[in-house]
């Protein structure tokens, strides 16, 4: 609810927000969460066998997933953090908003992890028996405190809120305090949680690249242009997410109100971009600049087997990246959840292109003198029987099973029904009403 002084008399007026799409929505991700919960069960009594990954082709759906909401969830939380830290008064509407979905979406990652994982009743020995030269380790540290940030934010930014309504979580404490206290508080606590909050943004998901990048014998992964290119990725899909969330969340009669901030949102998913593309142009160059053997696999892979999914990773992103530096791309509702959405598509099919070309490069090989074989590949033993059939490969056709599919809904579940409840219990743009 807008306060409005006109002719020294005070006017409300009120942006709706409709409860029946948001109640859909409630209902939408405790369906999701059901399904993938329901195949995560099939799949803890039968085993990873049930998917269609084999030891030639290790990581698949779970991790791309994994690895996709890890970058929407840190740009989140590096758009709120930003807003206090260097005074964006634009988007200061926006920070709730911002900060739900970092937490939304570091819940749903933390969540797809545990499937891959697959005995998840030994999950204690990593904790007791913590082997911190590896990036997996300290993944777990970070994504934990991660969740501990993001809720942080949230929770001082809705602190005068909840003192008002009297109600909330964990707020009894407030009711000692006058309400100009409490607001003084939920700022002074929401900027010192935005300095905590933007290193850690940044480190989520650098640690999340780290775990590729220092795989030495994957050509497609190891390199350091993956940790910065993650990070441009991340504040790109992070800050779409906001924006379409914020789009949704306001409908058309609140679209007016703050598209300054929608279009500064937009700018700065088409800018990370940008960078984005900086770092697969450069990346693209170095693997082919020498011609070797390594990197003709490499493309023909690219180009050629995978080339519709690599497509869609390059074009739905520049085609979002372009419109949103257009006055029509940044400047109408329907325009920017279009963008919104091809981006997230292009995004997700940049992780799944983390897993095709690095898996079906076979990093073992051996040179025959005197036979014109190079580099012949060491066959890979996929560590299944069947009767008839090799268990010996050098490329793996992965494509997820329809179980794989069912439980990775695990997290588009958890943040649908997180980011709706809190919708239905709690304000998330300030001084606004429901209908």
């Amino acid at each position: 609810m807008k306060i409005l002084a006109q002719n020294n008399v005070v006017t409300t007026r009120t942006i709706p927000v409709a409860r029946k799409p948001i109640n859909g929505m409630l209902v939408l991700g405790a369906v999701l969460l059901l399904i993938a919960l329901s195949a995560w069960g099939y799949q803890l009594k039968e085993g990873l066998i049930v998917t269609n990954m084999r030891n030639s082709f290790s990581w698949g759906l779970y991790i791309a997933t994994f690895a996709f909401f890890v970058g929407i969830a840190a740009g989140g939380l590096i758009v709120s953090s930003s807003v206090y830290l260097f005074n964006l008064e634009k988007l200061k509407p926006l920070t709730r908003i911002a900060s739900l979905s970092a937490f939304a979406c570091s819940l749903g990652a933390g969540a797809m992890i545990l499937p891959d994982m697959g005995r998840i009743d030994r999950i204690y020995q990593m904790l007791l028996h913590p082997n911190f030269s590896s990036p997996l380790v300290w993944d777990v540290i970070v994504i934990s405190a991660y969740i501990v940030v993001t809720f942080l934010s949230v929770y001082v930014q809705l602190l005068p809120d909840w003192q008002r309504e009297g109600r909330g979580l964990l707020n009894g404490w407030t009711k000692k305090y006058s309400p100009e206290e409490i607001q003084f508080f939920s700022k002074k606590w929401s900027k010192r949680v935005a300095i905590i909050g933007l290193p850690f943004a940044v480190l989520i998901h650098t640690v999340t690249a780290l775990i590729f990048a220092t795989q030495a014998s994957r050509g497609w992964w190891n390199t350091a242009i993956l940790p910065p290119d993650f990070i441009a990725v991340a504040v790109a899909s992070g800050t779409a997410l906001v924006l379409l969330i914020s789009l949704l969340y306001v409908g058309k009669e609140g679209f007016a109100e703050y598209q300054e901030a929608f279009r500064t949102l937009a700018v700065i998913v088409a800018g990370a971009l940008i960078v984005h593309f900086f770092f697969v142009a450069v990346d693209l160059l170095v693997h082919g600049w020498w011609g070797s053997a390594e990197g003709h696999e490499l493309f023909a892979l690219l180009f050629g087997e995978y080339k519709f999914l690599y497509g869609t990773e390059l074009l739905l992103p520049a085609f979002t990246m372009i419109f949103f530096f257009t006055k029509k791309g940044n400047s109408s509702r329907k325009s920017l959840i279009l963008g919104c959405i091809l981006l997230f598509i292009g995004v997700f099919a940049h992780r799944m292109m983390l897993m095709f070309p690095s898996f079906n490069a076979i990093p073992l090989t051996l040179n025959i003198n005197g036979t014109g074989i190079e580099a012949w590949a060491y066959p890979v033993a996929t560590g299944a029987y069947q009767e008839g059939v090799s268990s010996f490969v050098s490329s793996w056709p992965y494509f997820p099973t329809l179980l794989e599919m069912a439980l990775g809904l695990l997290p588009f579940g958890v943040v649908i029904f997180v980011i709706s409840l809190a919708f239905r219990l709690y304000f998330f743009l300030p001084n606004s009403s429901k209908k």
